[in-house]
């Protein structure tokens, strides 16, 4: 993975939270089947959506520490790849052993992944972290919630920390799903990310025409500042009070779609960072979501690869 580049401006300190990290190990064969494969190569990286924000914002010279929750073997190994990338990173340690995903990689571009389960996490455990990372976010101005909840005695971590935040005066992202998504809702998050999915889950509500994105974003900004909302490489949507704006993502060709989402909050996070209005924020963010598309390596694209992609991104006002 790259390391990271320096900042050559002063930018805003975003911090990172993620409960649910793995080691990501892809593994490179001719073909899956059945008997003994002798793989030709193998690569291991830290996976994690909140990671793969704090990573892409690395290489763009912000500001950024990635926190969360990890233990045991697992976790010294992710300690070490973290270290090893240059991502600056403060985790807290669990007993439980932090999980391992798998991806075979095939001559012909086929992928197959296997994760094993999360890693249990106790409630003296989600009520520690709380205690240890709460007194730091006087020196934050970001704190960024992303990915999944490990387990149900971290479900409420998210609202927790939004809560705390918002009293605290630092602007929050969150990027989730299920309990730990619906309850995240509850603190009113700043800016809050679901895809097209995420949303006619906790919602039940169906998505089919413009007019239902544009509804549903007016809808989510009674909760958070912004919103965005992603439906994979379709056009997403992004309202705030200045108005709500379609996103055309231009469409180049795809090698891994992996932590594309992670970038697009990641090039938001870095226009808002340089004072950019909201929606110009958004357009560099779908750039950076689709340069990470384009790419085998997750999260770690230049600024002149976004930019790139940035004049094909179309951007229309719906209000």
């Amino acid at each position: 993975m790259p390391r990271r580049q320096e900042a050559h401006h002063a930018i805003a300190m975003i911090t990172t939270v993620t409960l649910n990290p793995m080691v990501d190990k892809t593994v490179t064969v001719d073909a899956l089947r059945p008997g003994v494969i002798r793989a030709s190569r193998m690569e291991l990286a830290v996976g994690g959506k909140g990671v793969n924000v704090a990573r892409q914002l690395s290489r763009l010279g912000v500001a950024v520490t990635a926190t969360g929750l990890w233990g045991g073997e697992t976790g010294t190994l992710l300690e070490r790849l973290m270290s090893e990338e240059g991502i600056r990173h403060e985790f807290f340690p669990i007993a439980a052993l932090t999980r391992e995903g798998v991806t075979y990689r095939t001559a012909d571009g086929g992928t197959t992944a296997v994760f094993e389960p999360s890693h249990r996490v106790t409630s003296s455990e989600a009520a520690a972290f709380l205690a240890w990372i709460i007194p730091r976010l006087g020196s934050m101005e970001w704190l960024v919630c992303s990915g999944s909840s490990p387990s149900a005695e971290c479900d409420g971590i998210y609202r927790e920390l939004i809560g705390a935040a918002g009293r605290a005066g630092v602007r929050t992202v969150l990027d989730s799903y299920g309990i730990a998504f619906r309850n995240g809702l509850l603190s009113r998050p700043t800016l809050l990310k679901p895809n097209r999915q995420e949303y006619e889950e906790t919602f039940g509500t169906a998505l089919r025409a413009e007019a239902d994105f544009h509804d549903a974003i007016r809808s989510l900004l009674r909760t958070a500042s912004m919103v965005v909302m992603t439906d994979g490489a379709s056009p997403c949507y992004a309202g705030s009070a200045a108005g709500v704006w379609k996103y055309t993502p231009p469409h180049p060709p795809s090698i891994n779609p992996t932590g594309s989402g992670d970038c697009m909050v990641a090039g938001i996070l870095y226009g808002l960072t340089q004072a950019w209005p909201f929606e110009e924020s958004v357009r560099f963010g779908v750039a950076a979501g689709s340069a990470n598309a384009g790419t085998w390596e997750v999260a770690a694209c230049s600024l002149e690869e976004i930019r790139g992609h940035l004049a094909h991104v179309g951007m229309h006002r719906l209000e």
